[in-house]
C-alpha cells in the first residue's frame, strides 16, 4: 500500500517474525488520510523471497532452476480496514516486486483490483538514431489498472469510503488530479511523461484532455503580441505558447479481422500547425499466418481521417481542414478554409453528409471587411450559410462560446490547439441531418465603441416545421482590470407555439482580480400551444430553492452575483427573481469563510446569510425564511494531545404577512430557543373580494366578449360615410367569439358544439360560488340558426392563481411543486362555415365554340358556371350575412387558376380553353 501523500500515523507498531529460517517483518499502523477518514492495516513483509526459497530448495536442483525464474525479490501482503464515523471496508492486498515491474491484487467485497506498474524510469536517450533528440524525455511512472466493481446503489459516505480505498492502492502521482480519483471500470492504463524537470500526466481512459505535451522549440526572435485588428476576441493579448507535439488520442480497436491502431496528435512550430485525425495503421489476422516481414509490408493498411493545416502569425493567417467519417453507413464529408490578411477575414465551411436514402449539404461562409458606421455599431464582418435536408438545433446557453460558427468567426478563424474533429463533431450535432428540412444563417460581427465585440448568428429553420433562433457572444475586456463574455439566445418555433430567451455570463468573468468572479443570467419563456400553452417565466438568477421547476422551464440559471476566491479568504454574493403564473420568487444569499492552516494549529471561522420569499401580488402577501449562521473551529495538535473545539450560532427568522409576524429559532451549544412576534391571532388575508377580483383581472364589461376574423379575409373597403366593410373567402372564412371568462356552456339554435369539459371553475376570490358562464349566440335576418356552420370551442389553459378548482390562493407547498395552470379550458368558440353540395357540373368549351358563341351571341358574354368540385358555401347564409351578395359569388374559373372562390364585382367571366 502506498503511503498516503499529507498523511499522520497515529499508531505504528513492528515485528520482526522468523519461521523456519525464513524472516518476516509486520507492520500495524493507523493512518488518516481524510478528516473523518483512517487507515488501520496489518502488513506482512518477505523480504529476498528468490534467497528464501533458494534455501528451502537446495536440495531439488531441478526444480529450484525452475522456480527461481519466477519468483520475485519481495512479496507484501495484508489487511487494510478503512473506515469513518459510520461504517468500515476491509480489503486484502497482495504485492510481487519484481527487479523491473510490480503486480498487485486487492480484494474486497466492493471491488477487486489489479495493476502492473515499473519500478525505474525508462528513458528513450538510448534509442537508436533519434535517441539524441530525446535525451530530455523519460517515462518517469507506468501502470496499467484492470478494476472490477459492482454496480450498486449507494449512499455518497459509502461511495466516498469506497473511493478514498481505491487511492492507497493505485500510483497516486498518475491517478489522482486536484485531489479527484480518475479510475473506470475495466481497463486504465497510465504514465508519467518527463521532460526535463516537468512532468506531465496521461492516462487512458482519463482526465487529461491535453494529450501529451512536448515543449515547443525556442523562440528564435523576441515574442510577439495578437493583432489587434478583427481577429481572436479583436483585442490586444499575449501570443499562446503551444506545445510541439500534442496526442489528442490513441485508439486501439478490433473488428472485422483486422487489428487497428489510430492516433490523433497537433503538430506546432512557430507559425505552423498540423492537425491528424485518425492517423492508424490497420493489421489483418492473416498476417500472423507463416509470419514474414515482406508479407507484412504488402497488407499492412494506413488510414488518414482528417487533417489540418494552419500558418498563423499577426499579419497572415490561412489554415484548411479536412474530416471524413463513416457512421452505420452514413459518410461524412466536412471542409473548413480560413484565410485573414490584415483587416480582411474569409472563413468558408462546408459539410456533406450521404445517407442511405438522401444527402445532405451544409454551406457557411464569412466575409470580414470593416464597414465604420458609428463608434456605436463599427461593423468588421458578414455571414452567410444555408443547409439543406437539415435541421437546427439550438445549443444550451453554456454551450454557445463553443458553437462552431460563433467560435470561429469570433476568434477569427481557425487556432492552433482547435479540435476539427470536436467543430465539426459538434456543427453536425447542432445542424443534424433531416429530410425534407431547410436551414437559412445570416451573421454578422461588430464591435461598439471599441470596448464591446459581439458576434450574432442567425438562423431560419423551415420544411417540416418552421422556427427562428438568434444566439451570439459578446466580450469585453481590460486585461488585468475585468472581463465580461456574455451569451445570448432567442427561439421562436412557430408550430410549438414556444417563445424562450435566455442570456448568461461566461465563466470567465472577472472584475479586479481573476480571482473575484462574476456570474448570473436571465431567461424568459412564453408558450403558447401545446400541454403549456399559457404559460409564462421570467427569471433573473433562478428560482426559489424548493421550487419544482417544471420541465419546459429554462433552468440551472445561475444566480446574480460575485464569488472571491483568495487563499485563506473565501466570501460571495447572490441574488435572484422570477415571476411565473402563480407567484414570484426573490432571494439573497451571502458568505464569509476565513481559514487559518498552521502546522499546529488550525483555525476557520465564517458567517453564511440566506433570504428566501415567495410574494402573491393579488392579492398581496408574502411569505420569507431568512437563516444566518456563525461558526468557528479550532484545531490545535501538540506531540500526544489535541484540542478539538467548535462553536455553532445559527438563527432562523419565518415571515409573513401583510399584518406583519414572524418566527425567531436559535441554536447554540445544542440549545433551541422560539421567540414569536406580531399578530399570530389575525389570519392572514389571503382571498381577494369580489370587486378585488374583478378590479384586478377584468377588463371593463364591454371588452369581456370579443370577437374577431381568424382567418379569410381578402381585403378591406373604406366606404364613403366612413364605414368599412371586409371581404372574406367563405372557403377559409373562420370568426372566433373570446371570452375574458372562462365558458362553462354554449347555446345557440341548431348551434352543434364540442362537448366543453365538465368541471367546477372558481375565480379566487373570497367565498366565490362555481362558475356559471353562459355564451348565447343568435342570428338574425332571414335565417335565423346556426346549421350552416361548423362549431369548435376555443381551449385555453390558465393561471391557478386568478382561475382555479377552489376559491382559495394556493398554499406555498402547492405554489411551488404543483401544476401552475388549469389546462383545457373554453375561452370562447369558433365558427366556420359548412360545405353543401352542389348542382353545378363543369363546363368545358374549345377554342372554335367559344370564338363561335361570341359571334353568334352579338359579342354579348355568354353565363357559364364552373367549379372544380362539388362543395360550395351556404349562399342563403352569405346572403344574410352581408358576406357576398348572389349576384358577386363567382363559379367561372373555367381556367382552373386558383382553389377558392374569388370576388367580383361586374365581370364578364372566364372560359377554360379545352
Amino acid at each position: 500500500m502506498e503511503k498516503p501523500s499529507l498523511s499522520k500515523a497515529d499508531i505504528q507498531l513492528e515485528l520482526d517474525v522468523s519461521i523456519k529460517k525464513i524472516d518476516f517483518k509486520i507492520t500495524g499502523n493507523r493512518t488518516k488520510i481524510d478528516n473523518d477518514v483512517s487507515v488501520t492495516s496489518l502488513v506482512g513483509q518477505l523480504p529476498d523471497v528468490s534467497k528464501n526459497i533458494s534455501g528451502l530448495l537446495e536440495d531439488e536442483g531441478d526444480v529450484k532452476d525452475i522456480i527461481i525464474p519466477f519468483v520475485p525479490e519481495k512479496i507484501n501482503f495484508g489487511i487494510y480496514k478503512i473506515s469513518d464515523d459510520t461504517e468500515s471496508l476491509t480489503a486484502f492486498q497482495l504485492e510481487a516486486k519484481y527487479p523491473h515491474i510490480k503486480l498487485k491484487g486487492v480484494f474486497s467485497k466492493e471491488f477487486k483490483l489489479f495493476s502492473v506498474g515499473i519500478n525505474q524510469a525508462i528513458s528513450f536517450s538510448k534509442m537508436p538514431l533519434v535517441g539524441e533528440y530525446l535525451k530530455e524525455y523519460a517515462i518517469s511512472d507506468l501502470e496499467l489498472v484492470y478494476l472490477s466493481q459492482k454496480e450498486n446503489s449507494l449512499t455518497p459516505d459509502r461511495e466516498k469510503l469506497i473511493s478514498l480505498s481505491k487511492k492507497n492502492f493505485i500510483s497516486q502521482k498518475i491517478w489522482i488530479n486536484n485531489d479527484k480519483l480518475f479510475l473506470n471500470a475495466g481497463f486504465n492504463a497510465g504514465l508519467i511523461l518527463k521532460t526535463g524537470n516537468k512532468e506531465q500526466k496521461i492516462t487512458f481512459p482519463g482526465f487529461d484532455l491535453k494529450g501529451i505535451k512536448v515543449p515547443a522549440l525556442p523562440a528564435s526572435g523576441p515574442a510577439k503580441k495578437q493583432n489587434s485588428g478583427t481577429s481572436g476576441n479583436i483585442q490586444q493579448e499575449k501570443e499562446k505558447q503551444h506545445p510541439l507535439v500534442k496526442i489528442n488520442e490513441i485508439k486501439p480497436s478490433i473488428e472485422k479481422n483486422l487489428i487497428q491502431i489510430a492516433v490523433s496528435a497537433d503538430f506546432n512550430v512557430g507559425p505552423f500547425g498540423l492537425q491528424l485525425v485518425g492517423l492508424g495503421i490497420k493489421v489483418p489476422f492473416t498476417v500472423f499466418q507463416d509470419f514474414s516481414l515482406e508479407k507484412l509490408w504488402k497488407e499492412l493498411q494506413f488510414t488518414l481521417q482528417g487533417l489540418a493545416i494552419i500558418y498563423d502569425t499577426p499579419s497572415l493567417s490561412i489554415a484548411g481542414a479536412f474530416l471524413r467519417e463513416i457512421h452505420n453507413g452514413t459518410e461524412e464529408y466536412n471542409g473548413l478554409l480560413t484565410f485573414r490578411l490584415g483587416k480582411i477575414e474569409i472563413i468558408a465551411i462546408g459539410s456533406y453528409i450521404k445517407t442511405p436514402n438522401y444527402s445532405s449539404l451544409f454551406a457557411f461562409g464569412y466575409l470580414g471587411i470593416p464597414i465604420p458606421l458609428d463608434p456605436a455599431f463599427y461593423i468588421h464582418g458578414f455571414a452567410l450559410g444555408f443547409g439543406l435536408n437539415r435541421d437546427f438545433i439550438m445549443p444550451q446557453i453554456t454551450e454557445i462560446p463553443d458553437f462552431p460558427l460563433i467560435e470561429i468567426v469570433h476568434q477569427g478563424g481557425l487556432k492552433q490547439g482547435d479540435s476539427i474533429k470536436k467543430i465539426f463533431g459538434d456543427l453536425n450535432r447542432y445542424l443534424p441531418v433531416r429530410e425534407n428540412s431547410y436551414v437559412i444563417i445570416a451573421g454578422i460581427k461588430f464591435d461598439s465603441y471599441k470596448m464591446i465585440f459581439t458576434t450574432g448568428i442567425l438562423a431560419v429553420a423551415f420544411g417540416n416545421k418552421t422556427s427562428l433562433h438568434l444566439l451570439g457572444l459578446s466580450t469585453m475586456k481590460l486585461e488585468g482590470v475585468y472581463y465580461f463574455e456574455f451569451a445570448f439566445s432567442m427561439r421562436a418555433d412557430l408550430e410549438e407555439g414556444t417563445f424562450l430567451a435566455q442570456g448568461q455570463l461566461t465563466e470567465n468573468n472577472y472584475i479586479l482580480l481573476p480571482q473575484l468572479k462574476l456570474t448570473g443570467g436571465f431567461a424568459l419563456g412564453m408558450w403558447l400551444k401545446g400541454e403549456a400553452a399559457g404559460d409564462f417565466v421570467f427569471t433573473l438568477g433562478g428560482y426559489h430553492p424548493n421550487f419544482k421547476v417544471p420541465v419546459h422551464y429554462p433552468n440551472n440559471t445561475p444566480r446574480l452575483g460575485f464569488s472571491f476566491n483568495l487563499g485563506p479568504v473565501n466570501f460571495y454574493g447572490k441574488a435572484y427573481f422570477a415571476l411565473t403564473p402563480s407567484c414570484i420568487m426573490a432571494g439573497l444569499a451571502g458568505g464569509l469563510n476565513l481559514i487559518l492552516n498552521g502546522r499546529v494549529v488550525y483555525a476557520e471561522i465564517g458567517l453564511l446569510f440566506s433570504a428566501d420569499f415567495i410574494i402573491s401580488w393579488k392579492p398581496f402577501y408574502y411569505k420569507a425564511e431568512v437563516y444566518v449562521q456563525i461558526y468557528a473551529k479550532i484545531v490545535v495538535d501538540v506531540w500526544l494531545f489535541s484540542i478539538n473545539q467548535t462553536f455553532n450560532l445559527s438563527a432562523k427568522l419565518q415571515l409573513e404577512g401583510p399584518d406583519f409576524r414572524g418566527l425567531a429559532t436559535f441554536k447554540v451549544a445544542g440549545y433551541e430557543l422560539e421567540v414569536k412576534f406580531g399578530n399570530h391571532k389575525k389570519s392572514i388575508n389571503t382571498a381577494l373580494t369580489k370587486e378585488e377580483f374583478i378590479a384586478g383581472f377584468l377588463p371593463e364589461p364591454a371588452k369581456i366578449l370579443v370577437c374577431n376574423i381568424a382567418s379569410g379575409i381578402i381585403k378591406k373597403i373604406k366606404r364613403k360615410d366612413g364605414t368599412e366593410s371586409i371581404v372574406v373567402n367563405p372557403k377559409t372564412f373562420a370568426l372566433e367569439i373570446f371570452s375574458e371568462i372562462p365558458v362553462t356552456e354554449i347555446n345557440g339554435d341548431q348551434l352543434t358544439a364540442e362537448s366543453i369539459k365538465k368541471e367546477n371553475i372558481y375565480p379566487v376570490y373570497k367565498d366565490s360560488a362555481p362558475l356559471d358562464s353562459k355564451l348565447g349566440l343568435s342570428v338574425t335576418g332571414a335565417v335565423s340558426h346556426f346549421s350552416s356552420f361548423q362549431v369548435s370551442p376555443v381551449l385555453k389553459s390558465l393561471p391557478k392563481s386568478i382561475w382555479n378548482h377552489t376559491n382559495t390562493i394556493p398554499d406555498l407547498e402547492e405554489i411551488l411543486s404543483g401544476s401552475k395552470l388549469l389546462k383545457e379550458i373554453c375561452k370562447g368558440i369558433r365558427l366556420e362555415f359548412s360545405e353543401t353540395e352542389s348542382g353545378i357540373n363543369p363546363v368545358t368549351t374549345s377554342l372554335y365554340d367559344t370564338c363561335s358563341k361570341i359571334y353568334q351571341d352579338d359579342f354579348t358574354a355568354p353565363e357559364a358556371k364552373y367549379k372544380q368540385n362539388s362543395a360550395q358555401p351556404d349562399k342563403s347564409m352569405m346572403t344574410v350575412l352581408g358576406i357576398l351578395n348572389e349576384d358577386e359569388i363567382d363559379y367561372s374559373d373555367l381556367e382552373n387558376t386558383t382553389e377558392v372562390y374569388k370576388y367580383k364585382g361586374k365581370s364578364l367571366g372566364t372560359y377554360q380553353i379545352a
